[in-house]
Protein backbone atom coordinates (compact mmCIF):
# COMPACT_ATOMS: atom_id res chain seq x y z
CA UNK A 1 0.00 0.00 0.00
CA UNK A 2 0.98 3.59 -0.78
CA UNK A 3 -0.34 6.78 -0.01
CA UNK A 4 -0.83 8.51 -3.18
CA UNK A 5 -2.99 12.02 -1.26
CA UNK A 6 -5.26 12.99 0.80
CA UNK A 7 -8.45 15.24 -0.30
CA UNK A 8 -10.37 17.89 1.82
CA UNK A 9 -13.87 17.41 0.11
CA UNK A 10 -16.50 19.15 2.24
CA UNK A 11 -18.49 19.23 5.51
CA UNK A 12 -20.14 15.87 6.56
CA UNK A 13 -23.45 16.27 8.90
CA UNK A 14 -24.00 13.11 10.55
CA UNK A 15 -26.09 11.21 13.40
CA UNK A 16 -25.78 11.05 16.41
CA UNK A 17 -25.54 14.88 15.69
CA UNK A 18 -21.97 15.64 14.51
CA UNK A 19 -20.56 17.85 12.14
CA UNK A 20 -16.75 17.57 10.48
CA UNK A 21 -14.84 17.69 7.77
CA UNK A 22 -14.39 15.05 5.27
CA UNK A 23 -10.56 14.08 4.81
CA UNK A 24 -10.29 11.20 2.03
CA UNK A 25 -7.21 8.99 1.81
CA UNK A 26 -6.40 8.18 -1.46
CA UNK A 27 -4.42 4.59 -1.27
CA UNK A 28 -2.36 2.88 -4.11
CA UNK A 29 -2.61 -0.83 -3.44
CA UNK A 30 -0.62 -3.00 -5.49
CA UNK A 31 -1.99 -6.72 -5.45
CA UNK A 32 1.02 -9.11 -6.98
CA UNK A 33 -1.16 -12.24 -6.82
CA UNK A 34 -2.65 -14.60 -9.28
CA UNK A 35 -6.31 -13.91 -7.84
CA UNK A 36 -8.62 -10.97 -6.62
CA UNK A 37 -8.28 -9.72 -3.36
CA UNK A 38 -10.77 -7.70 -1.14
CA UNK A 39 -9.68 -4.87 1.40
CA UNK A 40 -12.68 -5.33 3.95
CA UNK A 41 -11.60 -2.73 6.48
CA UNK A 42 -8.70 -0.43 7.48
CA UNK A 43 -8.23 0.26 11.46
CA UNK A 44 -5.68 3.17 12.19
CA UNK A 45 -4.94 7.05 12.51
CA UNK A 46 -4.07 10.02 10.70
CA UNK A 47 -2.55 12.49 12.58
CA UNK A 48 -2.48 16.00 11.90
CA UNK A 49 -0.17 18.88 11.83
CA UNK A 50 2.35 16.88 13.85
CA UNK A 51 -0.20 16.32 16.89
CA UNK A 52 -3.52 15.92 16.47
CA UNK A 53 -4.96 12.18 16.35
CA UNK A 54 -7.95 11.41 14.07
CA UNK A 55 -8.87 7.25 14.42
CA UNK A 56 -9.56 5.25 11.75
CA UNK A 57 -12.13 2.90 11.62
CA UNK A 58 -13.20 1.68 8.24
CA UNK A 59 -15.48 -0.77 6.86
CA UNK A 60 -16.07 -1.73 3.57
CA UNK A 61 -19.40 -2.03 2.15
CA UNK A 62 -20.61 -5.62 1.63
CA UNK A 63 -18.08 -8.21 0.85
CA UNK A 64 -15.14 -5.72 1.02
CA UNK A 65 -13.65 -3.50 -1.95
CA UNK A 66 -12.08 -5.74 -4.55
CA UNK A 67 -8.43 -5.62 -5.78
CA UNK A 68 -7.64 -6.97 -9.18
CA UNK A 69 -4.90 -9.53 -9.43
CA UNK A 70 -1.73 -8.44 -10.80
CA UNK A 71 -2.33 -4.58 -10.70
CA UNK A 72 -2.74 -1.38 -8.56
CA UNK A 73 -5.61 -0.41 -7.69
CA UNK A 74 -6.63 2.93 -6.32
CA UNK A 75 -8.73 3.01 -2.95
CA UNK A 76 -10.64 6.09 -1.08
CA UNK A 77 -11.15 5.61 2.45
CA UNK A 78 -12.91 8.05 3.71
CA UNK A 79 -12.57 9.57 7.38
CA UNK A 80 -14.33 12.82 9.29
CA UNK A 81 -12.24 15.71 10.78
CA UNK A 82 -14.07 17.43 13.90
CA UNK A 83 -15.04 20.50 13.01
CA UNK A 84 -13.77 22.01 16.00
CA UNK A 85 -9.96 20.33 15.21
CA UNK A 86 -11.04 21.64 11.72
CA UNK A 87 -11.08 25.61 12.59
CA UNK A 88 -7.93 25.20 15.35
CA UNK A 89 -5.76 23.85 12.23
CA UNK A 90 -7.02 26.59 10.10
CA UNK A 91 -6.48 29.14 12.50
CA UNK A 92 -2.73 27.23 13.80
CA UNK A 93 -1.68 26.93 9.93
CA UNK A 94 -2.26 30.67 8.81
CA UNK A 95 0.77 31.37 7.47
CA UNK A 96 1.57 28.03 6.05
CA UNK A 97 0.66 26.60 2.23
CA UNK A 98 0.15 22.93 3.79
CA UNK A 99 -0.87 20.82 6.58
CA UNK A 100 1.01 17.57 7.17
CA UNK A 101 -0.45 14.71 7.71
CA UNK A 102 0.81 10.75 8.37
CA UNK A 103 -1.54 7.94 7.94
CA UNK A 104 -0.80 4.70 9.75
CA UNK A 105 -2.94 1.83 10.05
CA UNK A 106 -3.52 -1.94 8.88
CA UNK A 107 -6.02 -3.77 6.57
CA UNK A 108 -8.04 -6.78 6.99
CA UNK A 109 -7.98 -8.90 3.57
CA UNK A 110 -9.77 -11.90 1.97
CA UNK A 111 -8.18 -13.72 -0.66
CA UNK A 112 -9.83 -15.02 -3.63
CA UNK A 113 -13.94 -14.53 -4.40
CA UNK A 114 -13.84 -18.08 -4.58
CA UNK A 115 -12.07 -19.95 -1.05
CA UNK A 116 -12.35 -16.30 1.09
CA UNK A 117 -9.62 -16.95 2.76
CA UNK A 118 -9.38 -14.02 6.02
CA UNK A 119 -6.03 -12.50 6.50
CA UNK A 120 -5.14 -9.45 8.56
CA UNK A 121 -2.70 -7.02 9.20
CA UNK A 122 -1.57 -5.49 6.16
CA UNK A 123 0.44 -2.45 7.35
CA UNK A 124 0.64 1.22 5.75
CA UNK A 125 2.80 4.00 7.51
CA UNK A 126 2.99 6.90 5.07
CA UNK A 127 2.85 10.72 5.61
CA UNK A 128 2.07 13.74 3.05
CA UNK A 129 0.68 17.24 3.17
CA UNK A 130 -2.66 18.36 2.04
CA UNK A 131 -2.94 22.33 0.77
CA UNK A 132 -4.44 24.60 3.59
CA UNK A 133 -6.71 26.31 0.99
CA UNK A 134 -8.99 22.93 0.87
CA UNK A 135 -9.33 22.89 4.18
CA UNK A 136 -10.26 26.61 4.25
CA UNK A 137 -12.81 26.11 1.16
CA UNK A 138 -14.61 23.21 3.31
CA UNK A 139 -15.10 25.51 6.17
CA UNK A 140 -15.77 28.42 4.19
CA UNK A 141 -19.33 29.65 5.74
CA UNK A 142 -18.63 28.29 8.89
CA UNK A 143 -18.14 31.32 11.32
CA UNK A 144 -14.23 31.05 13.05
Amino acid sequence: MRLNHAEISGMQIAFPPSVGVVMTMVVDVHNPNGYDVAIRAMRGQTVLANRYTIPLDFRAAGDGIWLASDATTTVRIPMTVPIDLAILLLRETYMTPSVAYRFTGRADVTASRTFKIEKDDYSVDESGFFARNQLEIALSGIPH
